[in-house]
């Protein structure tokens, strides 16, 4: 694991540096030596995401690589669905008729993927410090070394968020148009527009009971599941929705934006804004269909929650931040400390991180290059 903690402290002390200068986009805008090291920032986790060799998904990735058909062929010996995410293999077979080595095509996808990652968190994390730290704590970042097809459509999909902030509507259907060729799952971003109430409202519960049912009776609306995935162009059975469900520790990490919330109240929300109001709607989304995940399988419910997962990295700071001074002396070190456990228990214990994950050194993929 030397490796990923090499690359989790030098990401912290960037954001530090960052911090230090107090430079959040959102407020002060950044001069060019904040733009530089936020830039050195990106392209070292593009690195280590781009360098893998063996890890999760990596493997089948790289299958997959290797026998689509070049450009001229494409059309005529694949039958992509919605489902397999068209758009992801019109731009794996162009990447493959330029001539993209596999570490090449790795890399690719990793700069597509963590550039909005990281701007997404530049401008709405009021700590870039802790919001990186959270990019590792919650396994926002460390997700990209693995689902290549979900982690480029979230990207495509935080880009899409700021245009619906803005109010562009037609950017924001664009962008959503092009993140579900990349993965269906993208679809739940069509949420956005009716995320940005005020939280803690009667909404709020709505959204809670409805979920909490949707958990209890699972098995019941099964059925129109499978429709729905069949609608998608994905063909599904039972069992693979009901099968193992989704860790409970994983799930109570989920819900900590959702306690503190419920420990204020409504003070958090008295001022807040849209952006605001938004990405704690979204982090409440991401440990909802955690929640559902107790009673199905995770592999699916969890990936599915994984969509709104950024919103967790950029809420708890803001959380900590509107609380009194006295309680965030000890609130602070409590999560820093609780999400510490859960980065090591997930990297160590649940998923050893060095006996999934192997990489090359940035020499040999710099030799590779000439």
């Amino acid at each position: 694991m030397s490796r990923l903690w090499l690359i989790f402290f030098v990401a912290l002390f960037l954001a530090m540096i960052i911090d230090s200068r107090d430079g959040n986009l959102r407020d002060n805008g950044c001069d060019r030596q904040e733009r530089f090291i936020t830039c050195l920032l990106t392209v070292a986790l593009i690195l280590f995401c781009g360098l893998r060799i063996k890890g999760n998904d990596t493997t089948t990735y790289l299958f997959m690589y290797r026998n689509v058909p070049l450009w001229h062929e494409y059309w005529a010996k694949t039958n992509y669905t919605f489902a397999d995410g068209i758009g992801f293999g019109v731009v794996t077979s162009l990447l493959k008729t330029w001539g993209f080595s596999e570490q090449n095509y790795l890399m690719f996808y990793a700069t597509v993927t963590l550039i909005p990652y990281v701007m997404f968190v530049r401008r709405h994390s009021q700590s870039m410090l802790f919001g990186v730290f959270l990019m590792f704590a919650t396994g926002f970042y460390l997700f990209s070394l693995a689902a290549i097809k979900q982690c480029v459509a979230t990207g495509i999909c935080l880009l899409a968020v700021e245009q619906a902030l803005d109010k562009k509507w037609l950017r924001y259907l664009l962008l959503m148009v092009a993140a579900i060729t990349f993965h269906p799952y993208a679809l739940v971003y069509f949420l956005v527009p009716v995320l940005m109430f005020r939280p803690w409202t009667l909404l709020t519960f709505i959204y809670l009971v409805v979920f909490g049912l949707l958990g209890i009776y699972l098995d019941s609306l099964l059925g129109t599941v499978l429709d729905i995935t069949d609608m998608m162009g994905a063909t599904y059975t039972d069992d693979e929705f009901t099968g193992e469900g989704v860790n409970l520790f994983r799930v109570l990490v989920c819900f900590v934006p959702m306690a503190l919330a419920a420990l204020y109240g409504k003070d958090l929300f008295r001022d807040s804004t849209r952006s605001e109001n938004l990405m704690f709607n979204m982090a409440m989304m991401n440990a909802l269909i955690m929640f559902v995940g107790l009673f199905g399988t995770a592999n699916y419910f969890a990936r599915l929650a994984n969509y709104f997962l950024p919103a967790q990295v950029v809420v708890l700071p803001w959380i900590l931040n509107k609380t009194h001074p006295v309680d965030r002396q000890w609130m602070k070190p409590a999560c820093v400390t609780g999400y510490m456990g859960y980065f090591l228990y997930e990297n160590l214990i649940a998923r050893p991180f060095n006996y999934y994950y192997k990489h090359m050194s940035l020499w040999d993929y710099i030799a590779t290059l000439f």
